[in-house]
């Protein structure tokens, strides 16, 4: 298998909601990383939005997406699919995870914040895959030692994160190259995981208005992922596969995914990062 690693950016409030209730107030949240609780995109939400994309924006006709795209026969109806004719996708999605997360600022509009997991974690799944070159970033970004104040790759210093008193400072030796900027956003603070994890748990929530036969019925409430976060999946292929899926999203794409499309959620840009 080759495998390939892409990077969304939320581009509007996005919700990919887990189907599930929670016990408090909020009515709709999103998916979740079981261990982390960061969020996340399932894959098969990626995989049922980049195949919607591929049919609605692209053009491209059923037929052809399930055997030269390589998504598989898609099941039309609740009828078990035909033994014979049924064909297997070509090519293996894996979950989106956070990469990183805007938190407001005092000094800046936001930054985008990670943690010592993440970037752990990224470099621990990119290499089982053999994917190695952003290894030397990611080193120097787990070296960091975030264990007091967030360290600011942006050089902003005394900044105050969410409203908390969380302090940023600067570090000298860490280069903001264009590799980390690829990955985590151009204004990347490190704070350590702690801090991260609490801060992590506050999504937004936006009050809804459930409408019937045009007349409103109640509110509910909706956790969204913001706007500029960023989250990094792999896909993978067989080596002998043809190549045409990776030509189509292989360069900056803007897709849909999760719910209410309509009312400008779930705008993402793609973009391959090997």
């Amino acid at each position: 298998m080759e495998y390939t690693f892409y990077k969304i950016k939320t581009l509007s409030n996005t919700h990919v909601g887990s189907g599930q209730n929670s016990y408090g107030i909020v009515d709709n949240i999103v998916q979740k990383d079981v261990l982390t609780e960061y969020p996340c995109m399932n894959s098969t939400s990626l995989k049922g939005a980049l195949r919607e994309w591929m049919e609605k924006e692209l053009h491209i006709d059923i037929p052809n997406l399930e055997s030269i795209y390589g998504f598989g026969n898609k099941k039309k109806d609740k009828k078990e699919v035909d033994q014979k004719t049924n064909q297997q996708g070509t090519h293996n999605f894996f979950q989106a995870n956070l990469l990183s997360y805007p938190m407001r600022s005092n000094k800046v509009q936001h930054f985008n914040v990670t943690c010592p997991k993440i970037i752990s974690d990224l470099k621990t799944n990119l290499n089982l895959f053999g994917i190695t070159q952003f290894d030397s970033e990611l080193d120097n970004l787990i070296n960091a030692n975030p264990a007091e104040k967030p360290i600011s790759l942006a050089g902003t210093e005394n900044a105050i994160i969410e409203m908390h008193d969380i302090v940023t400072m600067k570090k000298d030796g860490l280069d903001n190259s264009d590799k980390i900027k690829s990955l985590f956003g151009n204004n990347l603070v490190i704070m350590n995981d702690d801090q991260f994890n609490k801060l992590i748990k506050k999504l937004p929530v936006i009050t809804r208005n459930n409408l019937e036969n045009g007349q409103s019925t109640n509110l509910f409430y909706e956790e969204v992922v913001p706007r500029e976060t960023y989250f990094g999946f792999l896909i993978g292929c067989k080596n002998d596969m043809d190549i045409k899926f990776d030509s189509e999203i292989g360069v900056n794409k803007l897709f849909q995914i999760g719910a209410n499309a309509t009312v400008g959620y779930g705008c993402c840009e793609l973009t391959k990062l090997n």
